[in-house]
């Protein structure tokens, strides 16, 4: 029995010594996975600084120009809550919204300068009299355009004619045209449609915009995406698994010829995780 006793104490001894081993080997390929993911993070946040700075330097780039459509590109930037300049901060407040990365703090805010040039020859107009005699003329400029666009142009201009004869001949006479103060009604309806999308090659955050309007051009377009928002967050969160498999290794108590002591464990299985006790962004 003494025997016995000393080759599985012999056996345990080298298995523990094993267990040490590959326990030493998890935590260093643990550690390696670690450092894996702060430098791929690290690089991704080079990334994204490198996409804010080549922003701040972009213009409003021309992507389709037509008489009725016109289409313009801008880089975005991706931005942290503590990163928001003042004017940034200012547009959120603009909105009604907070910029502290909590509740009412907006994922995405896009600032749109536009310039309106037209010109309208050839329109109708018409003489017309009110009910108290009073002539004025009229114009009505309605053109047709595509979409949801629309203009109405409407206006008055009222007058009035002096009439007198000549001194010296009886049948001619003089007449002078008295203009009055004009007055101008404009109903406007301008669809600009906004879109967000990442470059599949240089995957750096774009806006464009876009315009059926005619005589419209983009002065500038300033965009941002705010990336710690709570929306964003849970956004994170709700995309998070519960459950898992991977390898496991930890210390532990297990059963031995001594009875029940600490020991090592390592093998692959499945994990549950609720999310509430998830830690992380």
């Amino acid at each position: 029995m003494k025997k016995i006793s000393e080759i599985l104490n012999s056996i345990y001894k080298i298995v523990s010594n094993r267990l040490v081993l590959i326990g030493a080997i998890v935590l260093l390929i643990f550690l390696c996975i670690r450092q894996c993911e702060r430098a791929n993070g690290a690089e991704a946040d080079s990334k994204r600084q490198h996409n804010n700075y080549l922003a701040m330097q972009d213009s409003v780039r021309t992507i389709k120009k037509e008489k009725d459509h016109l289409i313009v590109e801008k880089s975005a930037m991706e931005l942290k809550v503590s990163e928001l300049s003042d004017e940034q901060k200012k547009l959120i407040t603009k909105l009604g919204l907070k910029d502290n990365g909590k509740s009412t703090t907006p994922s995405v805010v896009v600032r749109t300068e536009i310039v309106y040039i037209d010109r309208f020859i050839n329109v109708p107009t018409k003489v017309e009299k009110d009910k108290n005699g009073k002539e004025s003329i009229t114009f009505t400029h309605s053109p047709k355009m595509k979409g949801n666009n629309s203009l109405t142009i409407s206006g008055k201009i009222p007058y009035t004619l002096d009439i007198t004869k000549s001194p010296d001949k009886e049948d001619l006479v003089f007449t002078k045209l008295n203009t009055g103060d004009a007055e101008l009604d404009i109903k406007q309806n301008i669809e600009i449609i906004t879109g967000i999308y990442r470059d599949p090659k240089t995957k750096r955050l774009m806006t464009t915009v876009s315009t059926e309007y005619p005589g419209i051009d983009f002065k500038d377009v300033n965009s941002f995406t705010i990336l710690d928002t709570k929306e964003n967050r849970d956004a994170l969160k709700a995309a998070r698994k519960p459950y898992s498999i991977g390898v496991n290794f930890g210390m532990g108590l297990a059963a031995n010829q001594k009875g029940i002591g600490p020991g090592i464990y390592l093998g692959i299985g499945l994990q549950y995780s609720p999310k509430f006790l998830q830690f992380g962004k």
